[in-house]
């Protein structure tokens, strides 16, 4: 090799490790971006909560919510959590959603790896773009909810049972089996046994219709299985010991849910069709493209892979949509394969343009420009009519999208495509940057109750007792602190309130309270939580000191408490 050869091909290493590492950059700054700015939602807190209380009592095996065992879900969100709040120092936005941002950047890395062994480094590259700047990825990376930390488990499973199936080399294959079956084992402790059907039903259709079967031997079928029970299986042996083998928890949790007779939300049958669009948004125009790719012979060696990619996502939503028990968070874990398929679809049309025509590409290219430059001229109006507060952000956000569409028009119109592509992935970056800072975060609905539940929390003292008329959203108790008690009864109200026990109340409870001037109002805040779509008042009562202490013995320890929703 001569030296002209040599200095190319260290221009072109460190070319692609610019890349990588530029993309790697982008994909963590949109899953970090304001990452604790935004309150917990109710969801989220469900997590915090657990992890505290986990911290507090030092029991990592039973976890509770308010004081209460929480077992409908496995534990490794918990542990991950408390584990960051053993770092930081307590459990708050930033330490409830770390884990996530980390396996949402692990998650890019993951694609990168395998399809740059399955087609190329450029195909790796946009595949991972498109997947880093989907509203799927943005959004579960920004939440304390376990389902990114299971699509990462479940993107391992997927992208490394391919690559075992299809590789030659028995030692490769190996160390890929491994691979599946510890993240196999890892996906269900993190939310199972929601990742068995998840995996299996689509690579059961996978291995049945192109006949792998002579393969599944060469899989590691028994000792893959051995280590999954040896990962999966200690905690809810442990749990059933404790609660003497009454798994009715379980049985509501898992198999009712999936025939609907619990939560099942009346959703109809085409649930997932809109979701799928917003989820890949803003790569949603690719998305009928790619479902039908597949099936055409352009693509030549590119078809195996692509076929396996479609079976993830087309055989995932189909097992979703008979699933009588939906929620749109559940298809996440197949739009990694949709983002796979776009960035396929891609790289031809802006580099190849052998399965498209270069004026098809152009047609695409325009189609996409024009829409970005009329949403930005449609959003600051749009925000003028609906919200004065919103206009300065939107008019951010617009000259930020004109003017990364004017820049990719040059550079295309150039022929210059890899910095055109270069810029479409970086503005879209921005457009979230800006979007978090202008538009999400000063108005996010859970802000009135973090400030309603900080200002009772500071007006009670942390000796006395603080009571809940009915329910308790578990974002009260998590910004509250420490366990709060549900009481159903006014008897029983009554009785504590006389005994200088603190009260909350909210919505028409208040109302209620306030009858006859039973109970004295301390604190008022009208916008103090959100209750399905509306946002209802909250009030702080206490026995003023013109009362005289009641002679009734301390029944707190023995009113009702129900878990928050």
């Amino acid at each position: 090799m001569n030296t002209g050869q040599m200095a190319e091909n260290q221009n072109n290493s460190a070319i692609k490790t610019l890349l990588l590492c530029g993309l790697l950059t982008l994909s963590a700054v949109n899953a970090a971006w304001t990452l604790a700015s935004q309150p917990l939602n109710n969801h989220e807190c469900l997590v915090a909560v657990t992890a505290r209380e986990m911290l507090q009592s030092d029991d990592w095996v039973m976890p509770t919510f308010n004081a209460q065992p929480r077992l409908q879900k496995t534990p490794l969100a918990y542990w991950l959590v408390a584990s960051v709040a053993k770092l930081t120092g307590r459990v708050d936005e930033f330490s409830a959603r770390l884990p996530n941002a980390v396996f949402a950047v692990l998650s890019v890395a993951a694609i990168l790896y395998f399809v740059n062994r399955w087609l190329s480094l450029r195909i790796a590259l946009l595949s991972a773009a498109v997947w880093a700047t989907s509203l799927s990825y943005i959004r579960y990376a920004h939440s304390a909810r376990p389902e990114m930390a299971m699509t990462f488990f479940v993107i391992l499973c997927f992208l490394s049972f391919y690559s075992a199936i299809t590789e030659e080399n028995r030692r490769a294959q190996i160390s890929y089996m491994l691979i599946f079956w510890i993240s196999f084992a890892l996906a269900n402790l993190t939310k199972g046994p929601a990742p068995i059907p998840i995996l299996l039903v689509p690579l059961f259709f996978y291995v049945a219709i192109f006949r792998h079967w002579k393969k599944i031997p060469r899989l590691l079928p028994v000792l893959g299985t051995l280590i999954f029970l040896a990962i999966v299986l200690p905690w809810p042996l442990a749990i059933a010991h404790r609660v003497n083998w009454d798994l009715t928890l379980w049985k509501h949790e898992f198999v009712d849910r999936f025939f609907g007779d619990y939560a099942s939300g009346n959703k109809p049958i085409y649930y997932y069709l809109p979701r799928m669009f917003m989820f890949i948004a803003p790569w949603a125009a690719f998305l009928p493209m790619a479902l039908a790719a597949p099936f055409y012979k352009c693509w030549q060696n590119k078809r195996p892979v692509m076929m396996f990619l479609w079976l993830w996502f087309v055989v995932g939503i189909a097992f979703l949509t008979i699933n009588a028990g939906k929620r749109q968070h559940y298809i996440l874990p197949f739009i990694p394969a949709m983002a796979i398929l776009i960035g396929i679809l891609i790289e031809d049309m802006t580099f190849l343009r052998k399965a498209y025509t270069p004026r098809y590409a152009r047609n695409v290219l325009r189609g996409h420009i024009f829409f970005a430059i009329a949403a930005a001229v449609a959003l600051p109006v749009y925000a003028a009519c609906a919200d004065r507060r919103l206009l300065t952000p939107a008019v951010a956000i617009a000259l930020t999208v004109m003017l990364f569409a004017i820049a990719v028009a040059m550079f295309f119109a150039r022929k210059k495509p890899a910095l055109g592509t270069v810029t479409v992935f970086v503005g879209v970056t921005a457009v979230v940057m800006v979007s978090y800072v202008g538009l999400l975060n000063p108005f996010d609905y859970n802000e009135p109750s973090r400030q309603f539940t900080l200002k009772v929390a500071e007006k009670v003292p942390a000796s006395d007792d603080l009571v809940v008329y009915n329910v308790a959203s578990a974002r009260f108790i998590n910004y509250f602190g420490r366990p709060v008690r549900e009481i159903q009864s006014q008897e029983k109200l009554e009785k504590l309130y006389r005994q200088n026990c603190w009260i909350v109340a909210f919505a028409k409870d208040i109302d209620e309270l306030r009858q006859n001037n039973r109970f004295d109002t301390v604190y008022e805040q009208s916008n103090a939580e959100r209750h399905k779509s509306n946002i209802v008042a909250g009030a702080l009562f206490h026995k003023s000191s013109d009362h005289d202490n009641d002679p009734d013995t301390d029944i707190l320890d023995g009113a009702s408490n129900s878990q928050a929703p």
